[in-house]
């Protein structure tokens, strides 16, 4: 059967621990979008994954409770242009505007957004911003969890955590911003931000799906709110200091391109570090 190359119609890239969750949720109930079963495809950001299942991670995420067509396709056959664009293709021929959602997709390199504008130039890009202090804590939290470490999570632990190369990479706005820009028209981009997801989720979810060319309208009830800092202590004062400090630029940035949320990360940012005792 000859596969179409027409790839998705949009993909939501992130940022991770912004609402993305929340947010596949909203496009699922719609009647006009399809997006996969399982969340986060992880095609363009693991180009090494021969077949998913072989992935011990994406063995532990994935766990369906039946093997359809579908599943038995995402899981075992061999990721390829030709795997991936088949995931879509009988939503596709049902008449949905197809999607995914994969928050990792933010940290992609240019050359990988522009084969991601191969397979479809009109592609619709959809990126969520958090305050990057909050997300970053919130990622050191789940890092924290994941690997085991017992007792309580210490400022020293935080901050090594808050370094690692992907934790860095996935509160790096300003760059995804300058990347996909330098690939896609900013008429295809939707920037949103989880402060207003978490503010006004029907304004939030109206504005998203007006973007993806679909009738807000027929949305439908919206989910329950995603709690993303279930489990996690406050943010120590050290650690919120030290962030902001590295943030700030980046933060100020950003305001030089958004009104509204990062107006007032700034704020935060200053205030913290009028009071912060100065680093030697």
């Amino acid at each position: 059967m000859k596969v179409s190359q027409h790839g998705p119609d949009f993909l939501i890239i992130g940022a991770q621990r912004a609402g993305t969750t929340w947010t596949n949720r909203v496009l699922k109930q719609h009647p006009a979008i399809w997006v996969p079963p399982v969340k986060e495809l992880h095609y363009f950001d693991k180009p090494n994954c021969s077949r998913t299942w072989l992935d011990s991670h994406e063995r532990r995420r994935v766990r369906p409770k039946s093997f359809d067509r579908w599943h038995l396709r995402y899981l075992f056959g061999r990721r390829s242009k030709a795997w991936y664009l088949r995931l879509f293709e009988d939503a596709r021929a049902q008449g949905f505007i197809v999607g995914e959602v994969t928050p990792t997709y933010a940290t992609l390199q240019p050359e990988v957004f522009r084969c991601i504008h191969a397979l479809n130039s009109e592609i619709k890009l959809a990126f969520i911003m958090r305050d990057p202090l909050e997300r970053n804590w919130s990622q050191v939290n789940k890092a924290f969890i994941r690997y085991g470490r017992g007792g309580a999570i210490t400022v020293p632990m935080a901050l090594q955590i808050a370094h690692w190369p992907g934790v860095v990479q996935s509160s790096a706005y300003l760059d995804t911003v300058e990347r996909i820009e330098a690939v896609f028209p900013r008429s295809q981009l939707y920037y949103g931000f989880f402060d207003d997801l978490r503010e006004e989720p029907q304004a939030f979810a109206t504005g998203l799906l007006s973007f993806l060319g679909v009738d807000p309208g027929k949305m439908g009830a919206l989910p329950g709110p995603v709690n993303v800092v279930a489990g996690q202590s406050p943010i120590p004062d050290a650690f919120a200091s030290s962030m902001a400090r590295e943030y700030l630029p980046m933060v100020r940035a950003l305001c030089d391109r958004f009104d509204g949320p990062p107006r007032r990360w700034l704020a935060r940012y200053e205030k913290l570090l009028e009071s912060a005792p100065l680093e030697v």
